[in-house]
């Protein structure tokens, strides 16, 4: 079916006036009268009766325009939808980070702006959610020290540095600064593979030469935290994602290069959609002017 045609005999259906209906649709009467006879004459049919100067709809008209006023109502909800999203009054964020402290500003930023737009977080390693983006499973996301990709746009948003930290009782926990040998004397907690800390901690330390044989291996940094707290070994995190326990303490590692930077990430073929611009655009009016756009 024709959806010019359709909706031509709608307006004149509405409008009582091929005239009215040709000035309301921005064409000549000409092409709105030809419209409406490619329809009829599509299906055979009679959709108008003329008397004079008058048209009536004939019986088959009355039931193809209860219809079609149906279809009118859905199209304007439809526009109203699409046009809501454009001016994000409503939306859906699919959020991946790598720790959620990271990216609450971000949240909150979006919520402040745009009431409307819902954030579904999801929380991961770096291989996981960098995965999300690449198959569409999250939208944007938050990782740590991602590597240029050229499917991928990112911000740096987070300057960061990883730490050591004990439980105060721990035999460590009364140092502000060790060095990779004596840290390695005592045993790790360590995030799994694909964990970015993990990854950059691990690549610092073989930078020294310097080897950890005595490892726990937790998944997940809740896991890091809960081992930690129980004085089951040294843990590593970014400084900004330790946690709010007096009972544990951060120690520096000296000489070990474990710099970190959050960026944020998005396929670039949805970099320009009107949501995605818009988060893009609060992350980097959040982390401020020394934040740049790297392909």
């Amino acid at each position: 079916m024709n959806y010019w045609h359709l909706r031509a005999f709608h307006t004149v259906a509405a409008a009582g006036s091929f005239t009215r209906a040709a000035a309301q649709l921005h064409i000549t009467q000409p092409t709105l009268s030809e419209q409406v006879k490619a329809l009829e004459e599509s299906y055979r049919v009679t959709l108008f009766s003329r008397r004079g100067k008058q048209i009536y709809l004939t019986a088959l008209g009355e039931e193809l325009f209860a219809i079609t006023r149906r279809l009118a109502t859905l199209e304007s909800e439809a526009e109203q939808c699409l046009t809501d999203a454009k001016e994000l009054r409503r939306g859906h964020l699919r959020l991946g980070a790598d720790a959620p402290v990271h990216v609450m500003p971000l949240i909150a930023a979006l919520e402040s702006r745009h009431p409307g737009i819902d954030v579904s977080l999801s929380t991961g390693n770096s291989a996981e959610l960098l995965h999300d983006i690449k198959t569409h499973r999250a939208d944007v996301a938050v990782l740590a020290n991602v590597a240029a990709d050229p499917a991928l746009t990112r911000v740096p948003i987070v300057h960061n540095q990883l730490t050591a930290f004990v439980h105060k009782s721990h035999p460590l926990g009364s140092r502000k600064r060790i060095s990779p040998t004596e840290l390695v004397e005592h045993r790790l907690v360590l995030r799994e593979s694909g964990s970015m800390t993990r990854s950059i901690f691990d690549s610092a330390l073989a930078a020294t030469g310097v080897t950890a044989d005595n490892l726990m291996e937790v998944d997940g940094r809740e896991a890091v935290y809960a081992a930690v707290a129980m004085g089951l070994g040294v843990g590593i995190v970014a400084e900004t994602e330790l946690p709010t326990d007096e009972n544990v303490v951060a120690v520096r590692i000296s000489n070990l290069d474990l710099t970190t930077i959050e960026y944020l990430i998005c396929l670039n073929e949805r970099r320009h959609t009107r949501l995605i611009q818009t988060v893009f655009d609060i992350a980097q009016q959040t982390a401020g002017p020394a934040s740049t756009t790297i392909n």
